[in-house]
């Protein structure tokens, strides 16, 4: 479905803006489920949000209304926080490093229309958000 636009030829990172963690995130992530707080967790969700121009409020009336285009967006979300490169890109450059196979005019729509969820999902991957991944459908809470 994606593959990947960059090669390292091509777009070299820089080595100083690879890891962008704050020690909360880390902190976050660390901690067992039952010590987990779920505002902390949501309010530095939202804060890793605004640094790549989504905003909170906006998440609900972007979220796919199709199955289909929800399970694509997960499966897109998924590749680019399994990918060390993507994810890297990602976090650096706050943009996601996609491009189409098939270069249909509805795929390409769709995933405009989906770009604030994919980013959504993706930082909930990355960062393991253990409250807000309980609420990504398929994933059963862990990823």
């Amino acid at each position: 479905m994606i593959r990947r636009w960059f090669t390292k030829k091509n777009k070299s990172m820089q080595p100083g803006l690879e890891s962008h963690h704050t020690d909360s995130a880390l902190s976050l992530c660390s901690n067992t489920m039952a010590e987990i707080d779920p505002v902390k967790e949501i309010s530095h969700f939202k804060m890793r949000l605004k640094e790549f121009g989504v905003d909170f409020k906006h998440l609900v009336a972007s979220t796919p209304q199709e199955i289909d285009d929800r399970h694509q967006a997960i499966q897109v979300a998924e590749e680019i926080a399994g990918d060390p490169d993507m994810r890297n890109y990602f976090l650096t450059w706050k943009r996601l490093p996609l491009l189409h196979n098939e270069s249909t005019q509805h795929q390409k729509l769709t995933m405009k229309r989906q770009r604030e969820y994919i980013t959504a999902l993706t930082l909930i991957f990355i960062e393991n958000y253990h409250v807000l991944l309980q609420y990504v459908p398929g994933t059963g809470g862990k990823h």
